[in-house]
């Protein structure tokens, strides 16, 4: 009996301390959208959060580490955590019969990421031009993105012909410019496009960039 109240007591405690978490990164989310990574200070943060100042620094050490744990979450999502590449959608993209519908499966899917954590990585980005510690922050969560895009446009390439004197890599760097963080927040938020016509336009423009006519879905009459 005394060992079991003792694992609900640590359990208590992690889920307690997990809670807390969670409540810092999101006050530190909506801290760092409003003003901007060097505006918005711990004290700021833990204000929000309604927790002590040394608490988000016990938990997250530097500002950096913390902007980078907001970043994940937003990708990840925050009720139900899960890599992109374990999900449904990716698994529908890799299931995809053509090289377009691959396409159209990725860009629908990775939609609902784009909506949390475009804003919060362009943040960070901005950040990273004139601080070398967060440069290695931004490098880090850029690599990952290039890499799973990069996996993508090979799994199209496997589905249909890539447009001529395109290979893996140039394809790759178009797919992260045209359908990139910023090219998202661009069109949502300066040009006052909605979220569903910013993921329509990209499932119709980027098979008409990146494949060969032959792989592109039929125009409509």
């Amino acid at each position: 009996m005394d060992r079991d109240m003792g694992d609900v007591k640590i359990r208590t405690r992690r889920e307690r301390a997990g809670r807390t978490r969670h409540t810092i990164i999101r006050a530190a989310h909506e801290q760092f959208l409003e003003h901007g990574y060097h505006g918005a200070t711990m004290a700021a943060i833990a204000r929000r959060a309604g927790v002590a100042t040394q608490t988000v620094y016990f938990i997250f050490h530097t500002k950096a580490e913390l902007i980078s744990a907001a970043i994940e979450t937003a990708v990840l999502g925050e009720d139900d955590p899960s890599d992109p590449e374990h999900s449904a959608w990716w698994a529908g993209m890799l299931a995809a019969a053509t090289a377009a519908e691959t396409l159209a499966h990725f860009v629908r899917g990775t939609g609902p990421l784009y909506a949390r954590a475009a804003g919060i990585s362009e943040i960070l980005h901005a950040a990273a031009l004139t601080d070398p510690e967060l440069h290695a922050t931004w490098r880090q969560h850029d690599q990952r993105q290039a890499d799973a895009f990069r996996r993508v446009i090979e799994t199209a390439a496997t589905k249909g012909t890539l447009r001529n004197g395109l290979n893996p890599a140039t394809a790759t760097d178009i797919l992260l410019t045209v359908y990139g963080d910023s090219s998202y927040l661009l069109l949502t938020t300066e040009r006052g496009w909605t979220h569903d016509q910013t993921i329509d336009w990209a499932c119709q423009a980027l098979p008409d960039l990146l494949l060969e006519p032959a792989s592109r879905p039929p125009a409509d009459p």
